[in-house]
């Protein structure tokens, strides 16, 4: 049988056998100090080989989209990135990659190397697969370009070259077959294409499972904030039915607790930042209904969102994602990014606050917080260091506002400021001692209450008890490593 014309992949990062949206997250949040053992078998498990393989969901979409396009279905081969060599032959003309992390630059990433030490795992991930590529590329009669894509695109937009002749920015499901096609035929194109993205009606469907169940419910967000990269990308809702088929096909592949992917949970069907609540409780009504759905996920929501949902609805929403599984603690990430509304509107954040004052937005934020925990959900603050004209006064007010929310079940995620303009960002040595005393407030909020949200989560999607004990005792060894790596950080700050 002849190799595919276009065969798609991507790093084991973003191809792995998880099972829940935070497996993922726990992965990604990990340095090479993580023991390769341990990143390949406990983090970051293989694909069950006897189910199909499952991909980035942005893989998966432009897969769907040159199906569609005119290229047949058995001229693109979705592959992890160990069975390249068994699958790349001379007839493949290209190989499509998603980037996630590539580089290493995002906030996580940065964040855990100046805690941690080492290069971020999503970046030795990315090395792996190019180097995976390079010797499945460069065989006799093998001559196949790449091309890059992927919501990390834009760090190698701003790095030196390597093996990639193309990066593609942005959505592209309007223009990815023409992309391919120019490239198969080796047509002269820019090494930066502009993708073309469709109106939300036009999203192409998945033809096959995506990582962690993924599932897109909107995309875009264009609320505008500075370090944000879809800070001018208007929010669009996916219709509902392209929502359920992409639903029914992770479940039909083996993959039963779709995550819902968005920048907003709470704004499914939004004019603009208006909410309509039975927009998202039809939707998950719908999906609750199909057969064989476990846990439902999501991962962000909005202050500014959250206010305008009653009460009642928000406890619909956390009952239709839990269903039957006796899951406890369904989280979401909540952008807070600093308790100061001068600094956080002064960084284009003033859309996320509303009609909010500034200097009643770390009341506003932590009352919608605890309004989440009422309604039975585990919430995720953010916030942001470094933002640019932050003082000493801003890390100390936003320090003062995670001590208030210390005896609630919540997780605080401190994250550096990652400009995505290709300037540097803040680094370990650029950090004062306040800012250290700040991340290791939020973080012992977070080796409280994160292990029981996990263990929490697994025991709903039916991990064994083995396992998840193995992972806990996994989770205490990280936190003891933390703690003390905090201290020292801290510490060496002080002597600065």
């Amino acid at each position: 049988m002849p190799a595919p014309t276009i065969v798609l992949t991507a790093p084991r990062t973003l191809m792995a056998g998880y099972r829940l949206l935070f497996d993922g997250v726990l992965a990604c949040n990990q340095t090479t100090w993580t023991p390769r053992l341990v990143a390949n078998t406990l983090l970051m498990p293989r694909q069950n080989g006897g189910r199909p393989v499952v991909a980035p969901l942005g893989l998966r979409r432009i897969e769907a989209a040159l199906v569609r396009d005119g290229f047949d279905r058995d001229a693109v081969a979705v592959v992890p990135a160990d069975r390249l060599g068994e699958v790349v032959g001379p007839e493949t003309r290209v190989i499509g990659l998603t980037a996630g992390d590539p580089t290493g630059r995002g906030m996580s990433s940065t964040t855990v190397c100046a805690i941690v030490g080492g290069r971020p795992l999503t970046a030795r991930a990315h090395r792996d697969l190019l180097r995976q590529i390079g010797r499945a590329a460069r065989r006799p009669g093998h001559s196949p370009s790449v091309i890059a894509g992927g919501p990390g695109a834009w760090q190698l937009e701003h790095s030196t070259p390597d093996l990639i002749d193309h990066i593609v920015a942005g959505y592209a499901e309007a223009n990815a077959a023409e992309v391919f096609r120019a490239t198969a035929d080796g047509t002269d194109q820019p090494r930066v294409i502009q993708g073309r993205a469709p109106r939300a009606e036009e999203i192409p469907t998945v033809l096959g499972p995506t990582t962690m169940g993924a599932v897109e419910t909107s995309r875009g967000c264009g609320l505008g904030c500075s370090f944000c990269s879809l800070a001018r990308t208007p929010m669009e809702h996916l219709p509902e039915q392209t929502v359920l088929a992409d639903a029914e096909t992770n479940l039909a592949a083996g993959q039963p607790h779709p995550c819902l992917v968005n920048e907003d949970l709470f704004r499914y069907g939004a004019k603009g930042t208006t909410v309509r609540p039975d927009a998202l409780i039809a939707l998950l009504e719908r999906l609750r209904a199909m057969d064989g759905i476990g846990v439902i996920q999501s991962d962000h929501a909005n202050v500014l969102s959250v206010s305008q949902w009653s009460d009642e609805d928000l406890r619909t929403v956390r009952r239709l994602m839990v269903g039957r599984t006796g899951q406890k603690m369904p989280w979401l990430n909540v952008g807070v990014e600093t308790a100061s509304g001068e600094l956080l509107r002064a960084n284009g954040g003033g859309a996320k606050m509303g009609a909010c004052p500034d200097d009643e937005w770390a009341a506003f934020a932590s009352h919608q917080l605890r309004r989440l925990i009422e309604a039975g959900f585990f919430p995720f603050a953010s916030v942001v260091l470094g933002l640019s004209g932050e003082t000493t006064e801003h890390v100390r007010l936003t320090r003062e506002w995670v001590d208030t929310l210390s005896d609630e079940p919540l997780g605080i995620f401190p994250v550096l400021n990652a400009p995505t303009d290709g300037s540097q960002g803040p680094g370990r040595d650029d950090l004062a001692r306040e800012q250290w005393e700040l991340i290791r407030a939020c973080y012992r909020i977070n080796f409280r209450w994160i292990p029981r949200m996990y263990d929490d989560g697994q025991r709903a999607s039916g991990v064994g008890r083995g396992r998840r004990t193995l992972m806990q005792l996994l989770g205490r060894g990280h936190a003891a490593l933390w703690k003390t790596l905090l201290m020292i950080r801290t510490r060496r700050a002080d002597d600065r």
